[in-house]
Order: structure tokens, then C-alpha cells, then sequence
């Protein structure tokens, strides 16, 4: 990983206000590293993981509406049992699509049940994509666990 390309943050990033008492942001607040890059991807990920979106199928006439904000997050699956292996691949295809439709700076993602012996009450996965930022493209991967007794994604950093 290349720390020093200088990219542009994220137009999330250059709206949040980290100090509200200057009246504009210092250049540097702009110009973001590949670091930085990655840690916006994995909190914005982490957000879209943990929002759940609209139990409602939207009818066929409105696919339009298939990529908006309300559809934005992952269908509850709190009440499936996550020991399936049935339920681990929908969710694994759900959380790919889910991230196609919302996280543009990862392309291609794939996600894969990890197995982690003696974790009963979480679920492990490996998130893989390509970083798709402006100048670069490469390869990229997050573990990620749901923590069955929180409802809880996390993406280890």
C-alpha cells in the first residue's frame, strides 16, 4: 500500500465538519492519503452492515428504486438461523450485492464465511474487493464478524 498518493476525500468526508469552530477547512482536510481512503471505506461499510433497510419488496415496476436510500442497508435476518448453511450463502450473496449497490469504491466485492473454531455466537467472513479510487486500483480485503448477541458488524482495522 502506497501511503503517500494524495487523493480526494470522499464527498461524506469533505462534509462532515471535524472542527466546526474554523470557519473553513485547512487544504489538508481534502487531500486525503490511501490510509485514510481505506479507513473511510471500512466505516462507511460498517454503517451500510449495520443499517437495516425497508422489509417491503419493492414491486417489479420500480427498479428504479432498487439502488436509493431505501433500499440502502441489509434485510434483517435476525430471526434465521445462522448455523444454516443455506442462510450463511444468502447472506454472503446479500452483503456482496448490498455493497455493489452502495460502496462504489469497492468493486467486485466477494464474501466468504470464515470458520472460527469454538464462536458459536459469531459469524466471521472475509470481505475482498478492489479499492476503485482515482488514481488506483488494487486488491484489497476486511475481516469482518457478526456478533450474533449485539446484531452487530464489525470490520476489524
Amino acid at each position: 500500500m502506497k501511503d503517500h498518493v494524495n487523493l480526494t476525500a470522499s464527498i461524506l468526508d469533505r462534509l462532515l465538519d471535524s472542527d466546526p469552530k474554523l470557519s473553513s477547512e485547512p487544504a489538508q482536510y481534502r487531500v486525503v492519503s490511501e490510509r485514510q481512503i481505506l479507513e473511510s471505506i471500512v466505516r462507511d461499510i460498517e454503517n451500510l452492515l449495520n443499517t437495516r433497510c425497508s422489509p417491503i419488496e419493492l414491486p417489479g415496476t420500480f427498479n428504479s428504486l432498487k439502488g436509493s436510500l431505501i433500499r440502502y442497508g441489509l434485510k434483517d435476518s435476525s430471526t434465521e438461523n445462522p448455523e444454516s448453511t443455506l442462510v450463511r450463502q444468502k447472506l454472503c450473496v446479500e452483503i456482496e450485492k448490498t455493497i455493489s449497490n452502495f460502496e462504489p469504491r469497492l468493486r467486485k466485492p466477494i464474501v466468504r464465511i470464515e470458520s472460527q473454531a469454538g464462536k458459536k455466537r459469531e459469524l466471521f467472513f472475509r470481505i475482498s474487493g478492489i479499492l476503485a479510487v482515482e488514481p488506483l486500483a488494487e486488491p484489497v480485503s476486511f475481516d469482518t464478524f457478526f456478533d450474533l448477541n449485539r446484531g452487530r458488524y464489525v470490520i476489524s482495522k
